[in-house]
């Protein structure tokens, strides 16, 4: 049973899902390095929600043959958003925690992977542009303190429209 009001604000929250929802076309660029040229593919996502639209599953494929699959929602015990993610490159759970600024149209998670008893952390950050699409940033810390564009993917809707 939910405290009283919790379940307003679990609905507000997860509110924001539903502008991802849909089949969505992606441009992706991978640095693998600072200084390397980046890797170009196409790929896209289907997302959906599941259980009263209280979690976002993203289904995302790309032309090379990568896949992944993410699961988020709201905590409120945390007040904040919580992510799991799985892939086709890793062989560990990918677990976020994250903040919607609904002034910047913006979701930043910060991630953590356990890979190969090294933890790796990173920020995801997707922000909604003016046309629909979205544009998503995965930034990794480097040891000189400076920050690393690794990924940068944008997607539009599938059929060409924002």
């Amino acid at each position: 049973m939910s405290a009283p009001g919790m379940e307003d604000r679990i609905r507000e929250a997860t509110a924001v899902f539903e502008r991802d929802v849909g089949d969505w076309e992606a441009d992706i660029e991978i640095r693998p390095g600072p200084g390397t040229p980046p890797v170009r593919q196409k790929g896209g996502a289907t997302n959906r929600t599941i259980c009263g639209g209280r979690w976002l599953v993203v289904e995302h494929r790309s032309e090379t043959g990568f896949e992944g699959h993410g699961v988020y929602g709201w905590d409120p015990s945390k007040d904040r958003y919580t992510g799991a993610w799985v892939d086709s490159m890793q062989t560990c759970i990918t677990r976020s925690e994250g903040t919607w600024d609904a002034a910047g149209r913006t979701m930043t998670f910060e991630t953590e992977a356990v890979h190969q008893g090294r933890v790796i952390r990173y920020r995801e950050i997707i922000q909604t542009l003016d046309d629909g699409s979205r544009l998503y940033r995965n930034i990794v810390p480097m040891p000189d303190g400076s920050e690393f564009e690794m990924i940068r993917a944008m997607y539009r809707r599938a059929g060409g429209s924002a």
